[in-house]
């Protein structure tokens, strides 16, 4: 999930397809943990295969149907989506009427257990009723994967059920059942919770906000290539991660620590007076070997806090309209300035089915983020770019493929005329430079701009494409002898380049 995560932030869906294929198949898979449960209860939770608490398996179904949708494949998102909707548990109120806790949980299982012993299992087995999912954005993302396949009547079901789980979302359903957008963005805001162990024997997890939720909306403007701007209505969150991770349904009951806290307590004690009451050495060892173990069963009785910390505070869903090439795209949450985040190079989709774009607004970024546009000339951008007219490995700004188009463009500009695109693309290989996913066998690489061998261009309209290419990085490095020779052979200042 967090290379899943990674690869959406870098802006590169095709090479984190076969992450989110993995990631699938595992959350979908039924009693994965089927031989190892006995172990897992009697000396230590982590021999399990984690899959996660409900909610990061919800969100991670959330991530996958992003992956596939920036892809154009929209039946498979609309499939991740739905995996998204499981039902969950619900225990009901607590005495004082409020939503129950995992320790007000606990309080109950221990006393079903002192009434009959195994009780408390049975109460956290049976004891609640499964009721709808509430998560919002789950049925958002069905909708929109559902308008995109042309299944209207479906959609409309969906955006129904948002509207009943959050009405604050109702002006966002309008504006998609409308259709009068061609651009999806999904947009993540802000540091998500983190996971802390608490209760008898640290055996029971909760999460706590890093970042307070405090409701404010994402605003979003287009701007035209000439400048002209189109402000677009401040979204509201379309799911608030804190409040959902803080909910008793959308995380594990946690039955597993709390029995081993308990069963490693009362292992400790008997044992111990075993040891001091037995007249025979053989007995005082058994004892002490009792003893022993329940002080290995009460030391793995914390719970395990691992989580998926990349997961941001709010998740935002903006339909917008992309009617020119080179539009951008400006975010800003109102009232934190370090937010702002201007998407650039952002073209209407070549199909008549929409298209998804992610971006992450994270934390601190460097100036990159507000830059009006990209300063390297790449596969996405149609602006001139000073420098554009000559290759990055060269001196130039210019990191796309080479082309016979592209060759032309270097030949126009009075450039690498002693080349052909054969030729320069050999070049290029000599460096090991890769240029599709295929040539990296379906994995990330880092790009030649990061000092890595990629020329795989991010999607526009993603936080990697805008961190890669809105800013000056150093001058490319030569690998090999064929790249050293020509730059020895021939000047590389602007006016004498061949």
């Amino acid at each position: 999930m967090r290379l899943l995560l990674l690869g959406l932030l870098n802006g590169t869906p095709d090479e984190v397809e076969e992450t989110a294929n993995q990631t699938f198949a595992l959350l979908t898979t039924q009693g994965i943990n089927a031989d190892k449960t006995v172990s897992a209860a009697v000396i230590n939770e982590r021999v399990k295969i984690w899959k996660g608490e409900p909610f990061e398996q919800a969100l991670a179904f959330h991530y996958i149907a992003v992956q596939k949708a920036q892809r154009g494949e929209w039946d498979n998102a609309r499939a991740a989506a739905a995996s998204s909707l499981f039902r969950l548990k619900d225990f009901g109120e607590n005495e004082r009427g409020g939503k129950l806790t995992s320790a007000d949980l606990a309080r109950r299982a221990a006393q079903q257990d002192a009434r009959n012993p195994g009780g408390g299992d049975v109460y956290l087995d049976k004891g609640y009723v499964a009721v709808k999912t509430d998560f919002a954005l789950g049925y958002l993302m069905s909708a929109v994967s559902n308008l995109a396949l042309g299944r209207i009547d479906e959609a409309a079901d969906n955006f129904r059920e948002v509207q009943t789980l959050d009405p604050s979302l109702a002006p966002l359903c309008s504006d998609l059942s409308s259709r009068r957008f061609n651009t999806v963005l999904i947009v993540d805001y802000g540091v998500g919770p983190t996971k802390v162990a608490y209760g008898p024997d640290d055996s029971l997890a909760r999460f706590q906000p890093r970042q307070p939720s405090d409701g404010r909306p994402l605003s979003v403007t287009t701007i035209s290539p000439t400048g002209r701007t189109e402000p677009v209505v401040e979204a509201a969150a379309a799911c608030d991660v804190n409040i959902m991770a803080q909910s008793l349904m959308w995380n594990n009951l946690e039955d597993v620590r709390r029995a081993k806290s308990f069963f490693g307590n009362a292992m400790m004690i008997g044992g111990t007076a075993v040891a001091i009451g037995a007249n025979d050495s053989g007995a005082q060892l058994a004892g002490l070997a009792v003893a022993v173990a329940g002080l290995l069963v009460k030391a793995s009785a914390r719970a395990d806090t691992r989580s998926c910390e990349l997961l941001p505070r709010s998740i935002f869903v903006v339909p917008v309209s992309i009617t020119e090439p080179s539009t951008s795209v400006l975010l800003e949450v109102p009232g934190d300035p370090r937010s702002r985040l201007v998407l650039t190079d952002l073209s209407p989709p070549p199909t008549a089915a929409p298209q998804l774009r992610y971006a992450r607004i994270v934390p601190s970024p460097g100036p990159w983020a507000s830059a009006p546009e990209a300063v390297y000339a790449n596969a996405r951008t149609r602006r001139e770019v000073a420098g554009g007219d000559f290759p990055y490995i060269m001196g130039g700004r210019c990191v796309r493929f080479p082309s016979p188009d592209v060759m032309d463009s270097y030949h126009r500009a009075g450039n690498l005329k002693n080349l052909t695109a054969v030729e320069l693309e050999s070049i290029y290989r000599e460096e090991g430079i890769t240029f599709t996913v295929e040539d990296q066998r379906g994995r990330a690489a880092v790009h030649i701009l990061e000092g890595g061998t990629s020329l795989v261009c991010p999607l526009a309209g993603t936080t990697g494409y805008k961190r890669l290419f809105g800013q000056t990085h150093p001058p490319y490095r030569p690998r090999s002898r064929a790249l050293r020779d020509y730059l020895e052979t021939h000047s590389t200042t602007r006016s004498s380049r061949p």
